[in-house]
């Protein structure tokens, strides 16, 4: 990722009092390489800060051209993501099959989580 991303991102965010998570976030963000999927909660579990200032920031990134969002399917029998991503809502089928386990996911908006990919 762009090691200038806070310069980027931070004026954003300015006016939100998000404290010092944001340069939490973002030095971990740092680490990651384009192309690379960024899962909200694995940064919420790795720094332990509250999730939707996780997304908040996040968010402030597909702004300005950083990382996009995907949607990615969530199996409720395995408890896996089935491996299955989509950029739109609308691209989404009825029915998913699970990778993991072969389960069909019945209405998989349900089950869908934003992701980000950095750009």
């Amino acid at each position: 990722m762009l090691s200038n991303i806070y310069v980027k991102v931070a004026p954003l965010l300015k006016d939100r009092e998000l404290n010092s998570d944001v340069d939490s976030i973002l030095n971990f963000l740092g680490k990651y390489k384009t192309k690379e999927l960024l899962y909200p909660s694995a940064l919420h579990r790795k720094l332990k800060i509250d999730i939707r200032v996780i997304y908040e920031v996040l968010e402030a990134c597909v702004q300005i051209g950083i990382v996009e969002q995907y949607l990615e399917i969530y199996c409720p029998v395995c408890c896996r993501f089935t491996g299955q991503r989509f950029k739109h809502i609308e691209d989404i089928p009825e029915e998913v099959s699970c990778l993991n386990c072969g389960e069909e996911v019945m209405h998989p908006l349900k089950h869908a989580v934003v992701i980000y990919r950095v750009l």
